[in-house]
C-alpha cells in the first residue's frame, strides 16, 4: 500500500479558505452578539457569543495549516 504525500498547494488553499470562512464567522457572530443584538432573540445572541471563540479557533487552525503548507513549499519567510 503506497501513501502519497498531500499536495502543499492544495493544503495552502485549504488553510486560506479556513481563514476566510472563520473571519466571516467572526464578523457575523460579532454583529449578532453586539451591535445588532436587539434585532435577534436571546438564543441567537447566545449562539453568537458561543460562535465567536469557536470561529477564532478555526481561524488560528487555518493559519497553522497555511504556515505548514508554506513550509512544505520551501517558503520559510511566510508569516
Amino acid at each position: 500500500m503506497s501513501h502519497t504525500a498531500p499536495d502543499p498547494r492544495r493544503i495552502l488553499t485549504t488553510g486560506r479558505a479556513m481563514m476566510a470562512l472563520a473571519a466571516i464567522g467572526m464578523l457575523v457572530s460579532t454583529l449578532v452578539a453586539y451591535p445588532l443584538a436587539e434585532r435577534f432573540s436571546l438564543g441567537m445572541q447566545i449562539a453568537g457569543h458561543l460562535a465567536l471563540p469557536v470561529s477564532a479557533a478555526f481561524f488560528k487552525l487555518g493559519y497553522v495549516v497555511r504556515l505548514a503548507a508554506h513550509h512544505a513549499l520551501g517558503n520559510l519567510q511566510a508569516g
